[in-house]
């Protein structure tokens, strides 16, 4: 179960506090800082989650993705050169 998030403010001025204190710190009044419980957000699926400018993002087929050759420094180890596509790329290391 979700832990309950409240945060407290001051009913003189409305500032927000992360903790209750006794004086508010804007205002200087004592005793105005009351809890309030925070309305909880709903969960959306991963399916209506969105991109922060509201784009979806769909799967590509990988045939579908181009890339550029790249220019590949080999070296002197074959093993390596195999393991690393076939050698190094500039700015790869």
């Amino acid at each position: 179960m979700a832990k309950t998030k409240t945060t407290f403010f001051c009913q003189n001025c409305g500032t927000q506090h992360a903790k209750w204190v006794g004086q508010c710190g804007a205002c200087k009044e004592w005793n105005t800082i009351v809890e309030e419980v925070l309305q909880k957000e709903e969960k959306r699926s991963w399916k209506q989650a969105k991109t922060g400018r509201g784009i979806v993002n769909k799967p590509l087929k990988i045939i579908d993705i181009q890339t550029n050759p790249e220019e590949r420094i080999i070296t002197n180890n074959k093993e390596l050169d195999t393991v690393l596509g076939g050698g190094l790329v500039k700015g790869s290391v």
